[in-house]
Formats: structure tokens, C-alpha cells, sequence
């Protein structure tokens, strides 16, 4: 599901805040830890607006390079598509958690080819009215150990799953043609290794970030990603808070599959604003 009006989903937020913020209980009162550090249960829920960057290419099944497409240049834009996007946080025991993270985006943008371009086995020419599509789509489970001995601390490593859906296509000769359809894709589970830092300085606020990695051939891929993500929170009353992160999601990979052979690099980052709720 996704926001297609940042007006739209700042007027949702804003009234939710309202609501919440409304509440006789204050925030964790009579603590001086976030509750995100001592609940066993954590959920954030929100809009992730984020600037994208992304790249592709083509091979053709001979071998033969293909043309790497820019997508924001070849289409003068940088801006991805809002979305919503959530993360819940289960703390099964002192030291153990499970974290878990979605998000979806998906961008169409259409124009007309300033120059030649190679798409696999076809050559797609100057003039030619395009659509170009990316869907993309992040599913992420994290299993952590933490190492911190004072309670307003929370830092450790883990390792998790990022689970890839990802898919591209250009439509071309749209007008003349009725169009014609060629399309790639990846999908499947990427392990990583990660780490964080959050600290409390008191019941109300927690800041901190973390950074996923990975840099391995798995399969039919070889490259890298990496997942980063900085921000603060803010407990409005005892249940319920509200935050703010800079995310950035990059993805650099080279594809030696049957029906692809070629190379994507994936950027998207910007800011995920988010209600978040904890119970015990």
C-alpha cells in the first residue's frame, strides 16, 4: 500500500499524534529509561520518504554489454515514490531479540530516449517513447545478542535475513507500436550481519542508529548491501510514542541468472516518520 500524497500522509500523522498525545498517562512516568529498552514488545508504523538512485543493466544472452541505465537521468528525476513501512521488535529474553523490518517501492516514469539504448538482445532507439518501472520490495528478519550492562545502553551484533523482491521493465515504442514489454528480475533471501547503538537519556527519549552488511557471491548474485538507519524517538505516554530516522538502503549487485545476466545498483534514502507502540 502506498502514500501518494506527503499532505496526505502528514494529516494522518499529525492527527494520530494528536489522539495519542491526548492521553492522561504520561510518558513512562516515574522511569527514566525509554521503554523501547525495557519492553518486550516494540512496533513503529509510518511513511518513508526516500530519494532514489537507481541504476541498471542488461546483458545480452551472447555476452555483449548492455547500455547501464540511469534511471534519473535518462527520466530527470531523483524522487521515489512514498510508501509505508513498519518494523516490530520482540525481546524474548534479557540478552535476545528478533527485529523485523518491511518496506515497498514502487516507481513508473515515462519519456522519450534521448539516445540509443541496449536491453538485453534489443536495441532500443533514439525517439522511442519508454516507460521504465521498478518495483521493489524489502522484507528483513534480524536475530540480536546485546552486550550492554547499563540499562540506558542497548548496542550488540546479530545476524538476519533480507528477503528481495525485485523487478524492472521498459515498455517502448508505446505510441507506434501498442507497446512492447521486457522485463528482469531478482528475488530471494540475502543474509547480513549487523550492529546498533541506542541510547536513553531519559523515559521520553531514545536515539541512536544501525548499520546491516553483507558482501558475498550467493547463488546467481555477487555484490553487497548495506542498511542504515539513524534517528530519535520520542514517548508521548506510557504506550505510545512518535519518531523520526534518516534511512538508506543501498544494493549493488551483479545478476548471472538464466533469464538476466547484467547488473543493478539501488539507492533509496530519506526520512521514515513513524507512531510506534510497546507493551510487555
Amino acid at each position: 500500500m502506498q502514500v501518494h500524497s506527503k499532505s496526505h500522509a502528514a494529516l494522518i500523522f499529525l492527527t494520530a499524534i494528536c489522539a495519542v498525545s491526548g492521553s492522561p498517562v504520561l510518558a513512562n512516568e516515574g522511569s527514566d529509561i525509554h521503554p523501547f529498552l525495557t519492553s518486550r514488545y516494540s512496533v513503529q508504523f509510518g511513511g518513508f520518504f526516500p530519494t532514489r538512485d537507481v541504476k541498471l543493466r542488461v546483458d545480452g544472452s551472447a555476452g555483449e554489454e548492455g547500455t547501464e541505465i540511469d534511471f534519473d537521468e535518462t527520466f530527470n528525476s531523483r524522487k521515489g515514490r512514498d510508501t509505508l513501512a513498519m518494523e516490530f521488535t520482540w525481546r524474548f529474553g534479557k540478552k535476545w531479540s528478533t527485529r523485523m523490518q518491511y518496506f515497498t517501492v514502487d516507481q513508473r516514469e515515462k519519456g522519450v530516449l534521448d539516445e540509443d539504448i541496449e536491453w538485453g538482445d534489443e536495441v532500443i532507439q533514439a525517439g522511442s517513447s519508454v516507460i521504465l518501472g521498478v518495483d521493489f520490495q524489502l522484507a528483513r528478519v534480524f536475530f540480536a545478542r546485546s552486550f550492554d550492562s547499563d540499562p540506558r545502553f542497548d548496542y550488540g551484533v546479530g545476524i538476519g535475513i533480507h528477503s528481495l523482491e525485485y523487478g524492472a521493465f521498459i515498455d517502448y515504442d508505446i505510441v507506434t507500436n501498442f507497446g512492447e514489454r521486457s522485463s528482469v528480475g531478482i528475488s530471494g533471501p540475502l543474509p547480513n550481519i549487523g550492529t546498533w547503538f541506542y541510547y536513553s537519556p531519559s523515559g521520553k527519549w531514545y536515539i541512536g542508529g544501525r548499520l546491516d552488511w553483507l558482501e558475498a557471491t550467493i547463488g546467481d548474485y555477487e555484490g553487497g548491501l548495506t542498511n542504515i538507519a539513524v534517528g530519535v524517538n520520542y514517548q508521548l505516554s506510557k504506550n505510545f510514542g512518535v519518531g523520526v530516522k534518516y534511512q538508506d538502503f543501498i544494493l549493488n549487485v551483479d545478476v548471472d541468472k538464466s533469464d538476466w545476466h547484467g547488473s543493478t545498483r539501488i539507492s533509496y534514502a530519506g526520512a521514515y516518520v513513524y507512531l510506534s507502540g510497546n507493551w510487555k
